[in-house]
């Protein structure tokens, strides 16, 4: 459980510090630039707003309180997701695309923690990129449907996981960052799971890796 809450509120924790920062740069400038240090703070207050959030969801679960489960847009909430990540984003030069499907069926679940599932898997595929030099940072976030479930795809142009870390990479406490907890994905799996999804990883071509899960549509 320790493991788990460090690895989850250290996202938006991160995030507002890297707000902060820039708010800090924006105040210096000659004039202030105040319009974009309304935009920090609004990111901060986002983010501590979110990593609050995250605990009363992890409080939950030590209480065994039942999910808090609601139909929602899936496509709107990735967009949401795709924003908390900008920072990151913007800091490892990656450019982002996506193809989400008109019409998509809504999903009924716990809407925070299934945005949690996408925002580890943009953030995994961001900071891979982020060691990429001499090719395009490119990362691509797909939905699509079919009669009985919705599918979602992150598609990087990273370093590319090996053949046979492929599952491995979902066990707790397996990580092949020198600062990573290994928790991530373990926790993205159990919150798929616990959905009545799937999640699973395998090579995107020609370089790359591609993490997908689907959840039964509402």
């Amino acid at each position: 459980m320790a493991a788990s809450l460090s690895h989850e509120i250290t996202q938006p924790i991160a995030s507002a510090r890297i707000y902060a920062s820039a708010a800090q740069n924006f105040l210096n400038m000659q004039p202030p630039d105040l319009g974009e240090v309304r935009e920090a703070l609004a990111g901060i207050v986002d983010n501590a707003g979110r990593a609050g959030v995250i605990i009363d969801r992890i409080r939950d679960q030590i209480r065994k309180a039942p999910p808090r489960k609601e139909r929602f847009d899936l496509n709107a909430a990735i967009n949401e997701v795709i924003e908390l990540g900008r920072s990151a984003i913007i800091k490892n030069r990656v450019w982002v695309q996506t193809r989400l499907s008109e019409g998509l069926f809504p999903v009924h679940g716990d809407r925070v923690q299934l945005q949690q599932v996408v925002l580890n898997l943009l953030l995994n595929a961001v900071e891979a990129m982020g060691s990429v030099e001499a090719a395009p940072r490119e990362l691509l976030i797909s939905t699509r449907q079919d009669h009985t479930c919705v599918h979602v795809a992150v598609h990087d142009s990273g370093p590319g996981i090996h053949p046979e870390h492929l599952e491995r990479v979902f066990n707790s406490f397996y990580t092949t960052k020198p600062s990573g907890t290994g928790m991530g994905l373990s926790i993205c799996r159990s919150i798929v799971d616990a959905h009545g999804g799937r999640l699973w990883a395998e090579a995107n071509e020609p370089r790359g890796a591609i993490f997908q899960f689907t959840l039964p549509a509402a």
